[in-house]
């Protein structure tokens, strides 16, 4: 019997499967299809999500491949600018372009070289599981080949059909947002004036937008008006219809037609027993900020260290509970969010979209008109998390002096980060590492700068980067960590 079986080998579930069997955990990895795909779909990658795949020695082997990723700016029909929304600029708070551009078969391919290198991992392809049945300690899976398959937990990361969650019975929130579009992908085939920026096109004639991706690759999504038929509208001559605005046969060849229906729901409770759900299977978000990808992998960081507690005997499995109560009601806000975007962006009725226009461009006019992506997403709240300054937001990773990135010096278990030398109280059931800023010798002062904006001489991470919780001075520091264990009985 292995400790977990992940189902479903996109990026969130062979995130998780390394991030576990990295732990030295069994980990029977299973995906129904025979090869991986080979075509992008997400295309923006962002900090956080970037240091989740350094965890796993991932994110290192594509940094060399990353792009950067551009403005996004909102225009009217007529060009004018309503919005601009900005990457965070240098120095970066967790030592990782605050957002980039990347390839998903190239992220896909590094994350199963990885995997298939963990001696304690099995990875099957071409294994469609088809029933499940869950027992007091494991549950069982039963394959399409007539082979079961038992893991003391199971995780879900097989998308937004996820066949687990419908042998769940899992009921699932629709946030009323399903519209079609299309998704073209391009290749440049030779030098084109294209937009320098990323470009949402707020046209009520036919919303659209346009991303730089890195290298050759260029992106268009185009909505799909009511009466038209999304199958037609992705046959090729359409589709060098809708670029000709843009680009020509022989300007660019066609990578990838994908006609879409964006969908916004959430499942209402993402653990049933010993089976969790992450990724799609857990959330579906559109696409208009880039956050499918990114909410993903947060959901398996999130799982992953808290499951390794759990099997260790570190931790109970109301630990488990924690991850539903903190990653829910965030990923909510952030469908929510884009969910609104998506709305501005998509909006065909011309009077409404003048008086869109009308309203941004007042605030563009009176400064207003400008935001930092970052400064969109809000920080977890509830579970496993203490109610003082900065908690629940990404803890900060500098570099350090001698060239290494704070995570893979310090580790990443929880880690309290000091001010100055400060007693620390005992907390065994931290297994606690701990470092002050002259004993890490950061190189931008990061860390210092983060620490004086919440007022704090201290602050205690989480194995998942996520801030625990800060202490304003040395009193605070004993029930600080003292909140931490209890958290974890």
């Amino acid at each position: 019997m292995h400790d977990v079986i992940v189902v479903g080998l996109g990026p969130v579930g062979a995130t998780l499967a390394n991030l576990l069997a990295a732990e030295g955990f069994s980990v029977l990895a299973l995906d129904r299809d025979a090869a991986m795909f080979d075509k992008p779909r997400a295309i923006a990658i962002d900090h956080e999500a970037l240091r989740i795949l350094q965890a796993v020695g991932v994110a290192q082997r594509l940094e060399d491949r990353l792009g950067a990723y551009k403005p996004s700016e909102y225009h009217a029909a007529d060009g004018s600018l309503l919005r601009s929304i900005l990457p965070a600029p240098p120095p970066w708070p967790l030592a990782w372009p605050s957002y980039a551009s990347f390839i998903q078969p190239e992220l896909d391919a590094e994350l199963r070289a990885a995997l298939a290198a963990r001696p304690t991992a099995t990875v099957r392809l071409d294994a469609e599981v088809v029933a499940l049945a869950q027992h007091a300690d494991h549950a069982a899976l039963t394959l399409r080949s007539g082979e079961e398959v038992r893991a003391r937990w199971v995780l879900a990361c097989d998308g937004g059909a996820s066949t687990l969650r419908r042998l769940l019975g899992a009921s699932v929130e629709d946030m009323a947002f399903d519209e079609p579009w299309i998704v073209i992908d391009t290749l440049l085939e030779r030098d084109v004036p294209l937009p320098p920026t990323n470009v949402q096109y707020c046209d009520p004639a036919r919303p659209a937008t346009f991303i730089n991706g890195p290298g050759r690759l260029r992106r268009w999504e185009f909505s799909v008006a009511p009466g038209e038929n999304l199958a037609e509208m992705a046959r090729e001559e359409n589709i060098w219809r809708l670029l000709s605005r843009w680009v020509k046969p022989g300007d660019v060849s066609l990578w990838r037609i994908a006609p879409y229906r964006f969908h916004a729901v959430v499942a209402e409770d993402w653990r049933h027993g010993r089976v969790l759900l992450a990724g799609d299977a857990a959330h579906q978000t559109p696409p208009f900020m880039g956050q499918g990808l990114n909410q993903g992998l947060r959901d398996a960081a999130n799982l992953a260290w808290k499951l390794a507690w759990v099997l260790r005997g570190q931790a109970s499995e109301a630990l488990l509970d924690s991850y539903t109560e903190e990653r829910r009601p965030n990923v909510r806000q952030v469908i929510a969010l884009t969910k609104e975007l998506g709305l501005i962006i998509g909006e065909r009725d011309p009077a409404r979209a003048a008086d869109r226009n009308a309203r941004m461009q007042a605030e563009v006019a009176a400064g207003r008109g400008h935001v930092v992506r970052q400064d969109l997403l809000p920080p977890l709240t509830g579970g496993c998390l203490h109610t003082s300054p900065g908690a629940g937001a990404p803890g900060p990773q500098p570099w350090l002096a001698d060239g290494q990135r704070m995570d893979d010096a310090l580790g990443r278990g929880f880690r309290l980060l000091l001010r100055d030398a400060l007693p620390v109280p005992p907390a065994p059931a931290l297994y606690l590492r701990t470092a002050t800023l002259a004993e890490l010798r950061e190189r931008d002062g990061v860390l210092a700068a983060w620490l004086a904006r919440h007022a704090a001489v201290a602050v205690l991470l989480r194995p998942d980067g996520t801030v625990f919780g800060t202490t304003a001075d040395e009193a605070g520091l004993a029930p600080l960590l003292s909140a931490a264990e209890a958290a974890l009985r």
